[in-house]
C-alpha cells in the first residue's frame, strides 16, 4: 500500500500481520510514516517517547508473552492517557486514533501485540527529533545538518 493511498479509514485495515504470519512491511515504512506525517504538527517527540516506553515496560512484564492475558488491560489504559494527553495539547488530536487503532489489535494476542511494538518503535524511528526539522543526517533547508 502506498503511502499516498493510506488514510485514516485505511490505516492498519490489514493488521499487523501477512498471509504467512510474518510482520507486514507497511508497518515499519508507509504506515509508519503516515501515522508521523498525522502526529508531527502538535506532538512533542517526549509525549511520544514516553507512550513508547510505556508499552515497552508493558513488553518486558508480558514476559515473552507468558503474561499476556493476565496483563492485556493495562493496554486500555493507554487508550484513555491518549485522550487526556491530547485534552491537555501534548498530543494532537490524531494520537488517541493512533492508540484506539493500535489497541484495539494488539490486546487480540501476543503476536498482534508484537506487531504494535515493532509499528509504535518504527513511528518514534521517522518522528522528528525537533520541530521542522528531519532526523539526523538529513537536510534542512537543502543544508546537511
Amino acid at each position: 500500500m502506498l503511502m499516498s493511498l493510506i488514510t485514516e479509514n485505511t490505516y492498519l485495515r490489514q493488521g499487523y500481520l501477512n498471509p504467512e504470519g510474518g510482520y507486514r512491511r507497511e508497518i515499519y515504512r508507509e504506515e509508519a510514516q503516515f501515522v508521523v506525517d498525522k502526529l508531527a504538527r502538535g506532538t512533542s517527540i517526549h509525549a511520544l517517547r514516553r507512550f513508547y516506553n510505556r508499552v515497552k515496560g508493558l513488553e518486558r512484564s508480558m514476559d515473552r508473552g507468558r503474561l499476556f492475558n493476565q496483563q492485556k488491560s493495562q493496554l486500555y489504559e493507554l487508550q484513555s492517557h491518549a485522550y487526556y494527553a491530547a485534552k491537555r495539547h501534548l498530543v494532537n488530536a490524531f494520537f488517541p486514533t493512533f492508540m484506539d487503532r493500535n489497541v484495539d489489535q494488539a490486546v487480540t494476542n501476543w503476536e498482534q501485540f508484537e506487531g504494535f511494538v515493532k509499528h509504535f518503535e518504527s513511528v518514534v524511528a521517522y518522528f522528528p527529533t525537533e520541530p521542522g526539522f528531519p532526523r539526523q543526517g538529513g537536510t534542512s533547508n537543502g543544508q546537511a545538518r
